[in-house]
């Protein structure tokens, strides 16, 4: 437990997340239609065309500097997802998908497509913690607690933490998710 609770204020301490490490902070998202997917609680895939406005700040360790950002993605239609994909023992507190909230439901999307190309986008190459920092920050902004937001960060790097998540396209839709990344 002790682990957890230095994890969890690692993650929400952002001199101390900042200076080991790049890191991405959302600060908006904007979805200008609803995301429009079809599911079976197992896997969704979208019905039609859609576009999410990630904005934020990215700092690198390198030359220790911010620089706010725009990522654009587009989900074409067809594209697949699990959603969030938790343990049944978490979708009280982090479901798969939510009725009716697109942004906490962009957030395992975009992680999802980002860890399929290997955070590799059109003006940057993103780290896996980069890519897990957008899931966490859409999630903050979506009004997920800090808490649950740490936790399901800590599960991610437990169970999709393998090289057999980052990269993986077993379903074959990789193409139908496009990531552009673009300094303001």
């Amino acid at each position: 437990m002790a682990n957890l609770k230095m994890f969890i204020d690692k993650m929400t301490s952002r001199k101390n997340f900042q200076q080991d490490r790049n890191s991405i902070m959302v600060e908006s998202v904007e979805i200008d239609f609803p995301l429009v997917f079809e599911g079976n609680g197992k896997m969704y895939f979208f019905k039609l065309d859609r576009y999410v406005y990630v904005k934020g700040s990215r700092y690198t360790k390198a030359d220790k500097k911010f620089r706010d950002f725009m990522l654009t993605v587009r989900f074409k239609r067809g594209f697949m997802s699990d959603g969030a994909s938790s343990p049944s023992f978490a979708q009280s507190f982090v479901p798969d998908i939510k009725k009716g909230d697109d942004v906490y439901n962009a957030a395992p999307f975009i992680h999802d497509g980002l860890y399929m190309h290997r955070g590799e986008t059109d003006g940057c190459k993103l780290s896996r913690e980069e890519c897990d920092d957008i899931l966490r920050g859409i999630w903050r902004i979506a009004g997920m607690s800090r808490l649950v937001a740490g936790a399901a960060d800590l599960g991610i790097q437990i169970f999709a933490g393998s090289s057999e998540h980052w990269g993986n396209d077993s379903n074959n839709c990789k193409h139908l998710f496009e990531a552009k990344f673009e300094y303001r």
